[in-house]
């Protein structure tokens, strides 16, 4: 197997992990920002998309991202109204047709496109790519956490909303046992 085939076989795993756990969620949860200095889903995913683009620029094609790079590059900050951000649909499409055209152009340039030497912070190509998927796979894991995290926010507000319905005969909640096992005497 050639080198080229296994970078783009875990750029194609990567995109189908996204697509497998972002296209189910619930849209509004895209948007859930853990604390105000922190990013977004729909945040770290079009981030994702423009450096998948500029891995298909590094490769030799043209493609015309700079309102997502205003949006999503490095050093911009999330918006708080969303809809400024560009429709889930749209983003989750163009890391497809980003990764289509990533595994063409590997495809294509084969082994000596990844050994060509380049200008920048690597010497070639083949640096290039393997380090634009480790930042891909490091913001999936981000998103992968907030993912998580949403979850275990909603399961623990469904769980409160339960137990303050479930009251005793005199009013105070079944949550008082709790009390007493956390306060210091």
């Amino acid at each position: 197997m050639e080198f080229t085939n296994l970078i783009t076989d875990l750029y194609k795993y990567n995109t189908g992990y996204l697509i497998k756990h972002i296209t189910p969620m619930d849209k509004s949860r895209l948007f859930v920002r853990p604390q105000h200095n922190l990013n977004p889903i729909i945040w770290i995913l079009g981030h994702v998309v423009v450096s998948r683009a500029s891995m298909v620029e590094m490769l030799g094609d043209e493609v015309d991202m700079t309102a997502y790079s205003q949006l999503f590059g490095t050093g911009s900050k999330p918006l708080n109204d969303p809809s400024e951000y560009p429709h889930i649909d749209e983003i989750m499409g163009k890391l497809g047709r980003l990764g289509a055209r990533l595994t063409r152009l590997l495809d294509e340039g084969g082994e000596a496109l990844l050994n060509r030497q380049v200008w920048g912070a690597y010497d070639s190509i083949g640096k290039y790519v393997v380090n634009g998927y480790i930042h891909e796979t490091y913001h999936i894991g981000q998103i992968t956490y907030l993912i998580n995290m949403i979850e275990k926010m909603n399961s623990a507000r469904t769980s409160l909303k339960l137990a303050t319905k479930k009251r005793n005969g005199t009013g105070k909640l079944l949550l008082d046992s709790l009390k007493s096992v956390l306060t210091v005497k």
